[in-house]
């Protein structure tokens, strides 16, 4: 820091005002317009006298005076700390610039904030005029709180709008779901009832088909374990009838479910048919009765008009197919008392195990790992 004052000849004390104070009083350098060091030798440089002009280098004072009288002793001056009137008149002078400032301020409708601004600039220190810059880059106008405001209500408002079209979609999309699986599945009871009326086997094999069904080979292959009793029959019939133990109440109505999905296997690679009916299908199929086949093929299959008199073309999509897998699953169920090993399911119907799994629990299964077995129970559906 340097403080500077014009020398002149004049013997009149000059009054030094220093706003950090001066070196302490005992470590002052007093050079004469020649250079000539008159101080004592072992203080430090201080002040120096060039030209006619006396510079002042220093440090913060230890002494309490800010002010400093300046007394000329022929070439050189010698400086003396004193509190003069003149302070008084000085801060009655700076108090009055500052109420100056503030009514005109007033005047002029600034604000508390851009009054506070306006002295820090004129009469502050920089470290306070670096505080007010500060406090204005993060000033938040009025204007931009209402719009802050209004924006946050606005974007509350558009939330909730989204929220109830999320609940509304949400509410089609079960619709929509429950539609798509009362199509895919047998008919099916949601809710508190017991395992074996979750779904109505008179949806997959009705009282007709039933009273068409022929059980004899089977019959005899139960009673035998002759294989050849079965020559035709889908390997998968086979393993369940050589593992099932039957009593006498249900022998016959298993044995049914059984001949009954037999025929449904014969329609797992059949995925369309060219201008054929049912009894054309029926022969083709090596199935008794053209009469089990109507059913099967207003269930799994579309019908188009074929060319020629009462033939049609039949053609399976991949949500029917769907339909077929999930209607072999639910006959299962009804033929191991409602839970079975599905790995020998998957390997017959070519399916990985783990869309297996998907198709079991969309029609109301849990599969649990038992050793080497995969186990589906079928459950409730929720109401």
């Amino acid at each position: 820091m340097e403080v500077s004052l014009n020398f002149t000849e004049e013997p009149n004390p000059v009054v030094i005002g220093c706003p950090q104070g001066f070196p302490n009083y005992s470590n002052i350098q007093i050079l004469t317009k020649n250079g000539e060091d008159i101080s004592e030798p072992q203080t430090r440089k201080v002040i120096k006298l060039s030209n006619d002009q006396m510079t002042w280098i220093g440090r913060q004072n230890h002494i309490s005076s800010n002010n400093f009288v300046g007394v000329h002793q022929g070439n050189t001056i010698s400086l003396h700390p004193v509190l003069l009137q003149a302070t008084l008149q000085q801060q009655i002078h700076k108090q009055n610039k500052q109420l100056q400032s503030r009514n005109s301020a007033l005047e002029d409708g600034l604000t508390y904030f851009e009054q506070r601004k306006m002295v820090a600039e004129e009469m502050g220190t920089n470290k306070s005029r670096r505080k007010m810059r500060q406090m204005e880059t993060n000033k938040v106008e009025e204007e931009n709180i209402v719009q802050a405001e209004s924006i946050k209500e606005k974007f509350n408002q558009k939330q909730q709008e989204i929220q109830e079209q999320l609940e509304v979609e949400k509410e089609i999309h079960q619709m929509e779901e429950a539609a798509i699986k009362e199509e895919l599945l047998p008919e099916f009871v949601k809710g508190n009832v017991p395992v074996f009326q979750i779904y109505n086997v008179r949806s997959i094999v009705s009282e007709e088909d039933m009273e068409l069904l022929d059980t004899s080979k089977l019959q005899v292959f139960v009673s035998t374990k002759r294989e050849d009793t079965l020559h035709h029959y889908h390997p998968q019939v086979i393993q369940i009838a050589q593992g099932l133990i039957f009593d006498n109440k249900t022998k016959l109505t298993i044995l049914k479910y059984l001949e009954y999905l037999n025929i449904l296997f014969k329609f797992q690679f059949k995925q369309q048919f060219q201008n054929k009916n049912a009894q054309n299908i029926a022969h083709e199929l090596g199935i008794y009765n053209h009469k089990l086949v109507t059913p099967i093929l207003e269930k799994f299959y579309q019908a188009t008009p074929g060319q020629g008199e009462n033939v049609f073309n039949f053609s399976r999509s991949n949500f029917l197919k769907d339909k077929y897998i999930c209607y072999i699953i639910v006959l299962h169920l009804f033929i191991h008392k409602f839970q079975f090993d599905i790995i020998p399911l998957a390997k017959h119907l070519k399916l990985d195990i783990k869309k297996l799994i998907m198709y079991c629990k969309e029609c109301g299964c849990t599969v649990t790992k038992n050793n080497e077995k995969q186990i589906a129970k079928l459950k409730q559906f929720k109401q």
